[in-house]
């Protein structure tokens, strides 16, 4: 087993909620990988221009797994892949967001367009942060999606149980649980798993060299398919059941710990 790729979702996982880049410590990890030629990989459920700045300069990956692999970007914010989401879904998606009084807003190459209840979902998505013209609202009576093209993914902000029945009532669409009344949702033909196979091709790696690292539900695919699957010490249960290894928190930096663990570097 050689591990030449290090695959890491951002929040919970190399950065917590309460910061805006990863300590000292994990950039000091990262710079002993690069220098023995592991790649680092990101892959996140955020768009790329949510990502956090200092990630391009204390990581530096050459690509990032975007929207829980519907967008493959480089560096530079040069679209690779997409894979759009459903009419059909968006539209039963919008209607019951509207019914039941939950944030939503979908996920474009433009950015992200809020389309039901935009004081929710800003304050639970957004908050005090500044993202530029990089999320606005619903510009015009006509959704966004007829005259741009369907999104590639979507985020819900609200009341969690009411969230969990939508699993029922469009089963076409995976719902993740990402933090506190926030859920991913985005088509089961895809996953983080899916465009990281492609990164994968690009450099003639295998998952065999992969040590993959998440906290989430929608990291469960991509622990699944690793070499070595680590959930971290903050991860919901069902995520640290799916993974080989279960490291020290985010705020320890668990994912140093696990990477010296197994003597990656």
């Amino acid at each position: 087993m050689t591990i030449k790729m290090l695959v890491c979702d951002i929040d919970g996982t190399l950065i917590p909620y309460s910061r805006e880049s990863i300590s000292d410590k994990l950039k000091e990890t990262f710079d002993e990988a690069k220098a023995k030629g592991i790649h680092i990989l990101i892959a996140t459920g955020r768009h790329y221009s949510f990502i956090h700045k200092s990630l391009f300069e204390d990581v530096n990956p050459d690509y990032f797994v975007t929207i829980n692999g519907a967008c493959l970007v480089d560096k530079h914010g040069t679209v690779l892949e997409s894979y759009p989401m459903k009419e059909e879904d968006v539209d039963i998606l919008y209607k019951l967001c509207e019914e039941y009084n939950i944030g939503l807003g979908f996920k474009f190459k433009e950015g992200v367009v809020i389309y039901s209840n935009y004081d929710k979902f800003y304050k639970g998505y957004v908050g005090d942060k500044d993202y530029g013209n990089a999320v606005f609202a619903n510009p015009t009576d006509i959704p966004f999606h007829k005259t741009n093209g369907l999104p590639l993914g979507a985020f819900l902000i609200g009341d969690e149980t009411i969230i969990e029945t939508f699993k029922e009532k469009i089963p076409s669409l995976v719902f993740a649980w990402s933090y506190s009344k926030g859920y991913d949702a985005y088509p089961p033909t895809f996953s983080k798993a899916t465009t990281i196979a492609s990164v994968l091709k690009m450099n003639n790696l295998t998952w065999d060299n992969v040590m993959s690292f998440g906290d989430a539900e929608n990291d469960i695919e991509m622990l699944r398919q690793a070499q070595i699957g680590v959930a971290m010490g903050n991860a919901r249960d069902i995520v640290k059941k799916e993974a080989d290894f279960v490291t020290t928190s985010v705020d320890e930096d668990g994912v140093d710990f696990a990477i010296r663990h197994f003597n990656v570097i």
